[in-house]
């Protein structure tokens, strides 16, 4: 093979391919290198101690906990609003003290437990001005920024002092909302109204002439495309039907989708609540310690299941085309073009959406800090996100963030095509292949190692805080450079690639799994296994960081060790290998989600957001509370997706097949 050929005579790409007889010098210095990072992290494991007896709350009891000032604390917001001139301001304080204090010692040392705990050396506060420090206006302007932060340090710093014998300055004044502030529109936002209004004008257009056209005609597809009655029975019929055998077993990805979506609005419900003013601040420092909760901080690693998903589909149906048809370049760009048009009509409205009646929906103290500013970076950003570049733009720090999936996802597809068009040949697939695993492992280890990066994207509270002003994009580089990148996502796509070529080459030969049958019960360890995954993420919750070896070891390998077992799940299921969770992934009422399962994606943070934002007091977080939130959420989500589905993702799925589909040629009768 020339592949075979060019690796043989071509040294710079024998580096690639394998290892040339002059590099095994530089091996052996590897080899060495990384027996000293094992020698770094053995010590470390068996120092470890997960027990949580003495570490709920740092160094500190609950006593000694509530003598602290609290982080955050709101005036009352309607009542400030509703007096002529009330002006109400979200500050940032400062704790200090001049002279000794036993109380600031303990902030202090409390606080360096960076990732379990708070920076409680920083208040935050919702002050309604006109009344909270309305003795100490005085002369000054409220309309003035520096008078502003002269009145609120003043103000606070009397209180402080008088209640903790601490002293305390502005650190920073996010933004000061006034009664006389008024809402201007315009021409995007008359724009994207004017969408909304015409699509519901093309959906009922539609509707109407499915009902009253004859029975016995197909009727115009433009305007059948719109028909809510069609597209309903579309939405709610079976999966696994239709005229290719071998798709039939894949009535598994719409529960993979259903429950990987509702494993994010999970993550993303907990990471949202974090927007807004905590009351009981321990209770998330105290999740740091609960194992349950690790759950959480460290689920972020079920994401990867779409690609996983992503890049079997991909090699599976490709393999299905190139049986009938010839495989050339063009697939790259007729393949890129489909996707973008499948993906790009629902993610532009409700990026429309974000950008412009989002921020008219609410009001409220954190509105503006939770709600408008990432209106305000979509209508900067939105370009990003229509050219699927927006997880290498981190300046895009607020503007649908968790779409960072969406452009890793389009980008891999297309390092999937080009993999498909090259690699023609079963040798070809494995070395490319393999080559690709390789890389894939290397590149999270290399950032991990290069840049002393964790090995994971740590959930701590300070840093989940923050959010909202200091974006995750610019400041944690183990996100910005390991977790929402293309190129650190590799392994993941390839695993499902993999997986994908080998189900289709099983089911075309007709390869018999019966006597797989009798490793269900290893089968059966496989969630509970990928969830122990999951859980290993505590070894960085530690007070000590963890030794540089561990942090590379992991960052390689824990995303490929949890997706291998996921794929080797969806090839069992595929051939019926076992029942149990073969059940419950293809249960019918699964149908309908899964194919939403896309919009729920997109449309999730809306309603997250908007709630975060409403808060006009401090919340109180418990797990019950959580659990209402989540719950809420994925039944707003997958409705809102539903209607999504209907009105825009299913006639814009059939609008491109009418125009895409070849028009029978009439014949000249004239003679």
């Amino acid at each position: 093979m020339k592949l075979e050929q060019d690796c043989l005579h071509d040294y710079n790409y024998v580096k690639i391919c394998g290892i040339a007889e002059n590099d095994n010098k530089d091996v052996l210095q590897l080899a060495d290198a990384f027996k000293q990072l094992l020698d770094q992290a053995v010590p470390y494991l068996r120092r470890l101690d997960f027990s949580t007896a003495n570490a709920t709350n740092g160094l500190i009891t609950d006593t000694e906990y509530r003598k602290m000032p609290p982080l955050f604390t709101m005036d009352e917001y309607q009542d400030c609003m509703s007096e002529p001139g009330g002006t109400y301001c979200i500050v940032d304080l400062e704790l200090f003290s001049d002279q000794e204090s036993e109380l600031m010692k303990m902030i202090h040392g409390y606080s360096e437990v960076t990732n379990k705990h708070y920076n409680h050396t920083q208040l935050h506060k919702a002050v309604c001005l006109t009344h909270t420090c309305k003795s100490y206006i005085g002369h000054r302007d409220i309309k003035n920024e520096d008078d502003v932060s002269a009145i609120l340090e003043t103000c606070l710093n009397t209180t402080i002092w008088k209640d903790y014998k601490l002293q305390a300055r502005v650190h920073t004044i996010k933004e000061c909302q006034r009664e006389a502030d008024t809402v201007t529109y315009d021409v995007s936002d008359y724009t994207v109204v004017g969408v909304l209004l015409v699509l519901i004008m093309l959906n009922s257009l539609g509707t109407f002439y499915d009902v009253f056209k004859k029975p016995d005609t197909k009727g115009n597809p433009y305007l059948m495309s719109f028909s809510l009655l069609r597209n309903w029975g579309k939405l709610v019929a079976p999966s696994g039907v239709g005229p290719e055998p071998r798709l039939r077993r894949f009535k598994l990805f719409n529960g993979l989708r259903t429950m990987t979506v509702a494993c994010v609005l999970f993550s993303h419900v907990t990471f949202m609540m974090n927007y807004t003013f905590v009351k009981n601040t321990l209770y998330i420092e105290r999740a740091g310690d609960d194992p349950s909760k690790q759950i959480l901080y460290n689920g972020n690693l079920v994401v990867s299941t779409f690609f996983v998903m992503s890049g079997f589909l991909l090699a599976f149906n490709f393999e299905l085309h190139a049986e009938k048809h010839r495989v050339s370049w063009l697939e790259l760009p007729r393949g890129m073009v489909l996707r973008w048009l499948r993906l790009t009509p629902a993610y532009a409205l409700i990026l429309g959406l974000v950008a412009t009646v989002m921020r008219r929906l609410g009001t409220g103290p954190l509105w503006n800090q939770v709600v408008t500013i990432e209106s305000d970076a979509c209508r900067q950003y939105w370009w990003t996100h229509l050219l699927y570049i927006n997880n290498y733009i981190y300046d895009n720090n607020q503007c649908m963030p968790q779409t960072w999936y969406l452009a890793a996802d389009t980008q891999l597809f297309a390092i999937g095509l080009v993999f498909c068009i090259v690699a023609r040949t079963q040798r070809a697939r494995k070395i490319i292949l393999g080559v690709m695993m390789v890389v894939s492992l290397l590149t999270p280890a290399l950032h991990t190692y290069f840049e002393d990066l964790d090995a994971i994207v740590l959930q701590a509270p300070e840093n989940e805080k923050q959010m909202n002003v200091k974006s995750i994009y610019k400041t944690d580089n183990v996100f910005r450079h390991v977790y929402i990148s293309a190129h650190t996502n590799l392994a993941s796509y390839t695993l499902g690639m993999g997986g994908g070529l080998l189900a289709f080459h099983w089911l075309t030969e007709g390869k018999d799994f019966e006597h797989f049958k009798k490793y269900r019960y290893f089968l059966w360890l496989i969630f509970p296994i990928d969830t122990l995954v999951i859980l290993s993420g505590a070894l960085f919750y530690g007070d000590a960081r963890a030794p540089l070896a561990l942090r590379v070891i992991y960052a390689a390998l824990y995303k490929p060790v949890f997706q291998l077992l996921v794929v080797s799940l969806m090839i069992f299921i595929i051939f019926k290998s076992e029942k149990v969770y073969r059940g419950i992934v293809e249960w019918r009422g699964f149908t309908w989600t899964g194919r939403v399962s896309y919009g729920a994606f997109l449309v999730h943070t809306l309603f997250l957001r908007a709630f975060a934002g409403s808060f006009v007091q401090p919340v109180h977080l418990t797990d019950y509370f959580v659990m209402v939130i989540l719950s809420a959420s994925i039944f707003l989500s997958f409705t809102a997706a539903a209607i999504l589905w209907l009105c825009v993702e299913a006639p814009a799925k059939e609008l491109i097949s009418a125009a895409m589909k070849p028009r029978p040629r009439v014949q000249d009768t004239k003679i």
